[in-house]
């Protein structure tokens, strides 16, 4: 029995079955009390008599409220991700040779230095040649993948030299965006392409490692 036994017309407490037939009849699909709870408790939006981890998965994630009211902080952190993404993928365009009218730089060819995102105080395009890769204007052709081979290794090798938080702080972007040029490129071209690294070549790259290019 889960109530206290009735004493002539009294009736004590409320059953299991009171209960379901009571939720039943109001079309409920559970205690009216635990609802009141999960609201009280999202409300206050900090545990109550439970962990921290429980506050957040079983009252607050599944709450709708919470969920509309999270949406646009989603998609805003989506969106901020993907812009982060593309700011450290190759922007620039393969060719299969050079083209005459395009500017030449250290780590690509230029098609238009006016319309550089990083324009310079006077005129003209004001980015760091490492940046090239990420500009929309960039060309790359076989000529450079020698290069930008030689470079996105010399990068990788300077991990192990210095402190973690001080290569992902001046390398890591640029070596992101080579990482995805040799994927574009193919690995087995690109490994070969280093081979065939000039004197030239290795000049630039170790002034670039350097920081001793100015665009």
């Amino acid at each position: 029995m889960d109530r206290p036994p009735a004493v002539g017309p009294l009736v004590f407490g409320v059953s299991s079955v009171d209960g379901k037939s009571w939720a039943s009849e109001h079309k409920l699909s559970g205690s009216p009390f635990r609802q009141i709870r999960r609201t009280t408790v999202t409300h206050e939006r900090k545990p109550l008599q439970h962990t921290q981890g429980t506050h957040e998965s079983v009252y607050v994630l599944p709450d709708q409220k919470v969920q509309q009211a999270s949406q646009q902080i989603f998609e805003d952190g989506a969106l901020e991700a993907l812009g982060q993404a593309k700011k450290t993928f190759f922007g620039g365009h393969l060719t299969q040779g050079p083209d005459p009218a395009h500017g030449q730089t250290a780590t690509a060819d230029c098609a238009d230095e006016t319309t550089s995102a990083w324009p310079a105080p006077g005129g003209g395009c004001g980015a760091d040649f490492l940046l090239c890769l990420a500009c929309p204007n960039a060309h790359v052709h076989p000529g450079h993948h020698p290069r930008l081979a030689l470079l996105h290794g010399h990068i990788q090798s300077l991990r192990s030299a210095m402190p973690e938080h001080r290569w992902h702080q001046r390398w890591y972007e640029h070596w992101q965006r080579l990482d995805d040029l040799a994927d574009k490129v193919g690995r087995p071209s690109w490994t070969a392409a280093r081979s065939r690294a000039s004197d030239t070549d290795r000049t630039l790259v170790d002034l670039l490692l350097k920081g001793q290019l100015a665009s």
